[in-house]
């Protein structure tokens, strides 16, 4: 298969994720903002990655790659990396652990920012 298209599927699901992650913020599904906003992120890098030609089998090691071949050598501000990282961490809290609650100014806010990071991911791919 194409590797461009499969760079575009992984951008696309990132955008849907995006829209499901302002959706669940508007409706005031926290949690739920929360996974979808993790997941537009790691899919929009994923899409980085594979326009690399880099592969991975687990979330871990795209976050490891996020951090060791992008923050690290500067191809990214680290402040990308702390975003992530909260996704990362949260998303496993609300999925797994009970009575996880979020502020819905903070929801907003990384929703936000994951939109950012879903545009700076674009343009590594332009």
């Amino acid at each position: 298969m194409n590797q461009q298209i499969i760079i575009d599927y992984w951008m696309e699901k990132a955008r849907d994720d995006l829209a499901s992650a302002q959706n669940n913020y508007t409706s005031g599904r926290y949690q739920n903002a929360v996974r979808d906003a993790y997941f537009a992120c790691f899919h929009a890098f994923s899409s980085v990655l594979i326009g690399e030609g880099k592969s991975f089998k687990k979330h871990k090691e795209v976050r490891s790659m996020l951090h060791r071949d992008f923050i690290r050598v500067k191809k990214l501000d680290a402040s990308w990396g702390k975003h992530y990282d909260w996704l990362f961490d949260n998303r496993h809290k609300a999925d797994y652990r009970p009575l996880v609650q979020f502020v819905p100014d903070q929801v907003r806010e990384v929703v936000e920012e994951s939109r950012a990071f879903v545009d700076k991911m674009a343009h590594f791919q332009a």
